[in-house]
């Protein structure tokens, strides 16, 4: 069975192989208490917002919680972190930036605090007296009360970001995701810069240092820290990194990047090496497509995988699109019960997975009542999706949120399979969930990307229902292909 989060990367013998997190986790964040290391990402539009991973070497990872789960509104860019006895998240949306805290990192999460601050992307860092501030875009700052829950002071620019070299073609100057690491008498702030997607050399990993908070600062000369340095490398647009010491005192650096060819799978998370130079700067050498010597640490087991036969509540990879009501999705021994939301598909919220394969198949058993129509999904947005669906004995292919045909099977009940090949997707339906048909009109889904429709998202595959009454899913399997 396909797991859904140890993914491919862990190689054996010591050895692991980017990606560590294979599918859209873009924006990661990441602190190690003790022996294990908590990580977080982006969550953009989907419900709920946010999720904990747990690893102990830091590229086996597991999923333990779902902290945000009464927030409305889109999620990006969190911090997360420990202080004192308090574990805390920041993370920016609806124009401002937000806190939520709690005693116990897979427990109780406290609801969103406004703090009322404009700029993206916080994170935390504390000063040599321990007092509390949050970077901010632009590598601005603001002073933090002691509970970190409301700011204590006005915002400054901490650090001007020097212009970047004409040399590579960007995005645009957007210094963002500023984080600082300490090391050997220094803070080390490193941001991303460049923009998060446009051309393969636009997003980076810039770095600066100072003896204090308050600098002065210099730039490093071996800028940028992590970069990709031209288009045809196979991991494109890498930035927005957080560093992180290991247990045997070695450094690494997550950061995010789109695989070359797979924009519309979304930022995925690499993880690589960080090497000191005899002057004390930190750089990445070491190419992130090759093979390299796993962190000290133990590996952890994850057994969770995307089939799911809904028969019980569980911390699972599923997420809703848009405004959630968990009394929309019943799950039980007959299975998921969805209600249909919105008058079609466009105003429905999808229940979608991130995955990061070349190629999978996904099956499921549909029921929907009268003026109900549900199916599997392709979802880019609630604009642009693929898909098929059932109603009133009608198949309903969709391509690019459009109907591109129909087909009467006589049947108010059925088994739908959906393949993505290399991103060709097609769909098959069966009346006996045994001998599937094919339904013979494949979608060319490369092109559907944040290049093409913005947003910063990936295509996802899941389940809808739509316009009235409820549909009832059964035995959702999932099975990754080549």
């Amino acid at each position: 069975m396909f797991q859904e989060l140890v993914h491919k990367a862990d190689l054996g013998n010591g050895y692991y192989q980017n990606p560590i997190l294979d599918g859209d986790y873009a924006d990661p964040a990441v602190f190690r208490e003790g022996e294990n290391y908590y990580l977080t990402a982006s969550t953009g539009p989907y419900y709920p917002g946010l999720s904990i991973y747990w690893s102990k070497d830091l590229v086996n990872w597991k999923l333990i919680c779902h902290p945000l789960r009464k927030f409305e509104g889109e999620v990006w860019a969190p911090d997360i972190l420990k202080y004192k006895d308090r574990y805390y998240i920041y993370f920016c949306g609806q124009g401002t930036n937000w806190v939520i805290w709690s005693e116990k990192i897979d427990g109780a999460w406290s609801e969103a605090i406004d703090l009322k601050i404009g700029h993206i992307d916080p994170g935390h860092v504390t000063d040599e007296k321990g007092k509390r501030y949050l970077l901010l875009s632009e590598n601005s700052m603001v002073p933090l009360s002691e509970d970190g829950l409301q700011t204590a002071g006005e915002m400054r620019q901490l650090f001007e970001a020097p212009e970047i070299s004409d040399q590579w073609d960007i995005e645009g100057a957007f210094p963002e995701a500023p984080n600082i690491f300490k090391k050997d008498g220094f803070y080390y702030l490193t941001y991303a810069d460049g923009g998060t997607s446009g051309p393969a050399t636009s997003h980076m990993i810039m770095c600066a240092r100072a003896r204090s908070l308050t600098g002065p600062w210099e730039v490093s000369p071996y800028n940028p820290v992590v970069h990709t340095w031209n288009r045809n490398e196979k991991w494109q647009s890498k930035g927005h990194g957080h560093f992180v010491e290991d247990l045997a005192g070695n450094w690494w650096v997550i950061y995010h990047a789109y695989e070359k060819g797979y924009a519309a799978h979304g930022r995925k998370l690499l993880l690589s090496p960080v090497e000191f130079m005899e002057d004390g700067w930190p750089l990445v050498t070491q190419r992130a497509d090759e093979a390299s010597k796993k962190p000290a640490g133990e590996k952890i087991t994850d057994t969770s995988c995307f089939s799911d036969d809904f028969s019980e509540e569980k911390i699972t990879g599923w997420r809703a699109w848009g405004k959630f009501d968990p009394a929309n999705y019943r799950r039980g021994e007959d299975g998921l019960k969805m209600q249909a939301t919105g008058a079609d598909i466009f105003a429905s919220n999808p229940f979608t997975l991130i995955t990061g394969d070349h190629s999978y198949e996904a099956s499921v058993y549909v029921c929907p009542e009268a003026e109900c129509e549900a199916g599997l999904i392709l979802q880019y947005n609630s604009r642009i999706y693929n898909g098929v669906g059932l109603k009133n004995g009608i198949l309903t292919i969709y391509r690019l949120g459009c109907v591109l045909a129909v087909k009467e099977i006589g049947a108010e009940e059925c088994w739908l399979k959906m393949r993505n090949d290399e991103q060709y997707l097609c769909f098959f339906y069966s009346l006996d969930g045994m001998h599937y048909k094919k339904l013979n009109y494949v979608i060319n889904t490369e092109s559907q990307n944040t290049h093409a429709y913005n947003g910063f998202l990936s295509l996802r595959p899941g389940l809808f229902a739509a316009g009235k009454n409820f549909a009832l899913f059964q035995n959702f399997v999932y099975r990754g292909l080549k």
